[in-house]
């Protein structure tokens, strides 16, 4: 089972993606941004939305694929809600955070030019209003 890293309580939501090909680096600036301005669900999907587009940046930088990662997840967290019956406009991030995955291994041709692939592990929490 997946820990979160805060407290989640019944009528919160979670969603996680394990395992996903970015770079957590990336993802948790991503996520400190979000964390720190407090988002709501809407604002925080539109704003990974406009990373992914180009729209919008972070010190200069968009982190595309991150954000793609990182929108599956809040979409993902969204469906969820929406299929506990909750609305989606009153709802607020309570905590994203993206943690190392695991380092998958792959054979190359020389010895050590890119065999390893680092992973992140994306969690995120939902709470109304």
């Amino acid at each position: 089972m997946t820990g979160y890293p805060v407290q989640v309580e019944e009528e919160d939501v979670k969603a996680a993606g394990l395992n996903l090909r970015i770079s957590r680096k990336k993802a948790s600036k991503i996520c400190k941004v979000i964390n720190n301005k407090k988002m709501k669900f809407e604002r925080a999907l539109s704003f990974v939305k406009n990373l992914t587009e180009g729209n919008e940046n972070i010190d200069g930088k968009t982190y595309e694929k991150a954000a793609e990662g990182i929108l599956g997840v809040l979409e993902n967290a969204g469906n969820n809600a929406e299929s506990e019956g909750l609305n989606t406009e009153k709802l607020r991030v309570k905590t994203i955070s993206a943690e190392p995955g695991t380092t998958l291994r792959r054979r190359r041709r020389r010895r050590d030019f890119g065999n390893r692939i680092k992973t992140a592990n994306v969690k995120v929490v939902l709470q109304r209003g």
